[in-house]
């Protein structure tokens, strides 16, 4: 094949690899000023029979199409061009300098987290647009992915033509296979991907980055079991989301995981609250202040209630958030912003947070979580060694309030508890409830910076009334 010019324009000049039934060379563009790099990929089917070879044909040029309308984006290959000779296939795509990830990874260096981030981000970005385009990859992977030379940004390259391809000719001997073990979801390996087939796969792929580790060489209990002990929590959670072996389980779409991401970006500390709202909200505090002043005795109590009164001239819509897999139901309001977490090592399930990501107003956060109990306890035992924890693993904590509680939509006795103390040398103050059923205690907590507390305050507590345990 080499130095072999198809086509009388692409000449061959070295071997890139081979691998079943397809060979890929790098070539020279003979009719272009310069004579460009490009990759050729040559297709070549075992079998003879005109039926086969017209299947694999069609094939051929359906998935050709798929490559011409996803090499539009600038980290995917473009196709060149696609033809077919002497019963053989072939793909010209764009040449990218560059290192294979799966050479870079050999090297054993570990991602920090900032990398690991970016690279999720910027991989993440691509199959947003290729989901778009109804295109699933089915082998995303180290060795399909390109650190392009001129950027650094990552390339994402083989689609689907080669699989499908191929996947023709393997079945003809009775096999088929799409996709990496290590990097492939089981309902994939069943024959059914999905569009978060490929999260899944971009998952175990980051793992790799952060541990060093072949994906195919980790214990599945049925999960993925991997090292996050150096890892930022909430990156593992998002990581382990992605890589649940049931699909229904993951997330469904890449804008969920990029807005996951989005929130590890966010200030972990308040002193950002009111940044940009502030000017507005105070103006008509200032008004409404006036007003009262002229018709009612200002007291401390009617102050306090004024303070929060911005959040409360308009009325707040709900969505629901259901998870029928800890049988659980709350609303949230529709202006806030939900990140289902399900870390099954701290059982927290889901934030929800007035996050704006236009003016970056983080406000506060209500945190749910689901706790299995490793033996029985009544409430009153597991309020005791909740406060216990509270007290010794909160800085500067002090409990304002401990009280036994009725919830509306809950028949079973619950324990409220506020209390407050130190983040980061910064003072919070949390409001916590929680009940017992079956074995598993169930957590919501409402927390904010001390001086801002009152804001959110009533929005939390109805959060909290509405908590169904299904």
């Amino acid at each position: 094949m080499l130095e072999t010019k198809l086509r009388g324009r692409y000449q061959i000049i070295r071997d890139l690899g081979k691998g079943g039934f397809s060979e890929t060379y790098l070539a020279l563009d003979m009719d272009l000023p310069g004579n460009p790099h490009c990759v050729v990929k040559l297709l070549k089917p075992i079998f003879t029979d005109s039926e086969s070879l017209e299947i694999a044909a069609r094939l051929f040029e359906r998935e050709a199409q798929v490559l011409y309308r996803v090499g539009t984006h600038d980290q995917i290959p473009r196709l060149l061009a696609h033809f077919e000779e002497n019963q053989e296939f072939y793909l010209v795509q764009e040449y990218i300098p560059g290192t294979l990830l799966s050479k870079e990874l050999a090297k054993g260096q570990k991602w920090n987290e900032e990398q690991a981030i970016n690279f999720l981000k910027d991989l993440l970005q691509i199959l947003e647009f290729v989901h778009t385009e109804q295109v699933i990859h089915r082998d995303v992977k180290p060795a399909n992915l390109i650190r392009r030379a001129s950027d650094n940004r990552i390339t994402l390259i083989d689609f689907g033509a080669v699989k499908e391809i191929t996947a023709v000719m393997e079945t003809s001997q009775g096999i088929t296979v799409i996709g990496t073990p290590g990097y492939t979801p089981v309902e994939q390996r069943d024959g059914n991907p999905k569009f978060n087939s490929d999260i899944y796969a971009v998952g175990m792929t980051c793992i790799q980055g952060l541990t060093g580790i072949n994906p195919d060489t980790l214990q599945k209990k049925p999960e993925v079991v991997w090292n996050k002990r150096d890892v930022n929590p909430q990156l593992a959670a998002i990581i382990d989301k992605m890589i649940c072996r049931d699909h229904r389980r993951r997330y469904q779409s890449v804008p969920e995981v990029l807005q996951a991401l989005s929130k590890l970006e966010q200030p972990t500390l308040l002193e950002s609250l009111w940044n940009t709202k502030k000017k507005v909200a105070s103006v008509s505090v200032i008004t409404i202040l006036i007003i009262s002043v002229a018709v009612l005795p200002v007291t401390h109590k009617v102050i306090q209630q004024l303070i929060t009164a911005p959040l409360l001239l308009f009325p707040v819509n709900f969505s629901v958030y259901e998870n029928l897999n800890y049988a659980i139901k709350i609303k949230y309001p529709q202006n806030w912003v939900k990140n289902e977490v399900e870390d099954k090592t701290t059982g927290e399930l889901a934030r929800f947070s007035p996050y704006d990501r236009n003016n970056s107003d983080t406000g506060a956060e209500v945190i749910f979580e689901v706790q299995p109990l490793k033996r029985p306890l009544v409430l009153s035992e597991y309020t005791n060694l909740k406060v216990n924890e509270i007290i010794q693993f909160f800085p500067e904590a002090k409990i304002h309030e401990s009280r036994s509680i009725t919830l509306p939509n809950i028949p079973l006795p619950t324990h409220e508890v506020v209390y407050s103390g130190k983040d980061n040398k910064i003072g919070i103050k949390r409001k916590a409830v929680w009940t017992v059923k079956d074995n598993t205690a169930y957590i919501i907590t409402y927390s904010a910076n001390e001086s801002e507390y009152n804001k959110y305050l009533s929005i939390a507590q109805t959060m909290i009334d509405s908590l169904e345990l299904l």
